[in-house]
């Protein structure tokens, strides 16, 4: 009966280890899955940051890149309209008097 006992009173030990072995581990998995957690959040912020700094170099290139090309229209337009006042300042008189002639039939 004392074998029975001492028997029992070891499973009982091997239990207390296997479940305290067993506690140990899942709290070693709860601190890893923390730690796994701060880091894709971490990683996370990180990519958000980078992100957000590739779009704010990205649009100030394209705004300055659509600034540039309105500068070239305006400039084109007033080149063109410059040209047109030109002509019309050197020949007005014949536009006015074709226009007149159209007019009246000749």
């Amino acid at each position: 009966m004392e074998q029975m006992e001492t028997v029992l009173s070891r499973l009982s030990e091997i239990e207390s280890a296997a479940v305290s072995l067993e506690e140990k581990a899942i709290e070693q998995k709860k601190e890893i899955a923390a730690k796994y957690k701060e880091k894709t959040k971490a990683f996370d912020a990180e990519m958000d940051s980078q992100t957000e700094e590739k779009l704010k170099t990205l649009n100030a290139k394209l705004k300055a890149e659509a600034e540039n090309e309105l500068l070239k229209m305006r400039l084109e337009t007033e080149r063109e309209l410059g040209a047109i006042e030109q002509e019309y300042r050197q020949n007005h008189e014949k536009l006015a008097e074709g226009i007149f002639r159209r007019m009246i039939g000749e």
